[in-house]
């Protein structure tokens, strides 16, 4: 009698723990799977696209266009991108009111965009890309950021490097559609009046 009740404790005792390993499992996958299709989105940090990103999300949802066109070379992009791309301030307004593209202007590929193949054409150092000459009005330096209406028209292109107290007001002009005729402002007088949403000043990375 003894040992049948040994075998039955033994048996429950098994049972038990399978039920606890299967739920605990279950709870963990449950866990994985609710965490995988949360969206993993930074208001602080901009969001960079590829061109074809933003082709793609500009045609279901229109949007002014901010585009980086860097080399690999260039000091002073990778100065702008430590200094004044990582900067939350700088950051907020840019995912706000654009889509953000980096754009390296030596790239090799060929990109369709507008009815037309655009291309790498060699010479000099590297050459550069047929896309980026376009939208930097055959001005090659670098840096150079041009600010696109959401139908690809240039508003204004920006060049070399700006430090984040003088980006802001400019991105923020930009992205308020104050550069528009109607809207009677001036970037100078703005700049002049721009009030930062910044609580203490900004100072130089060492």
């Amino acid at each position: 009698m003894k040992k049948y009740n040994l075998l039955y404790l033994l048996l429950l005792s098994v049972s038990i723990m399978g039920t606890y390993a299967a739920e605990n499992k279950n709870s963990k996958t449950k866990t994985q799977t609710t965490t995988a299709k949360e969206p993993v989105t930074n208001p602080k940090v901009i969001k960079w696209l590829t061109w074809d990103e933003m082709v793609k999300l500009n045609e279901k949802t229109p949007k002014k266009i901010f585009v980086d066109f860097y080399t690999d070379w260039c000091g002073w992009c990778k100065v702008m991108d430590r200094n004044t791309f990582e900067d939350t301030i700088v950051a907020e307004l840019m995912n706000k009111d654009f889509y953000c593209v980096k754009f390296n202007a030596e790239r090799r590929d060929t990109i369709t965009f507008l009815n037309k193949q655009w291309k790498h054409v060699p010479g000099g150092r590297n050459g550069y890309h047929e896309l980026a000459a376009y939208f930097m009005q055959n001005q090659l330096s670098y840096p150079t950021f041009t600010v696109l209406t959401h139908d690809y028209k240039l508003i204004t292109p920006l060049k070399g490097y700006i430090a984040p107290p003088q980006f802001e007001p400019i991105i923020s002009f930009l992205g308020k559609d104050y550069w528009k005729p109607e809207a009677g402002k001036n970037l100078d007088l703005y700049k002049q009046e721009y009030v930062s949403p910044r609580t203490t000043p900004w100072v130089q990375p060492q």
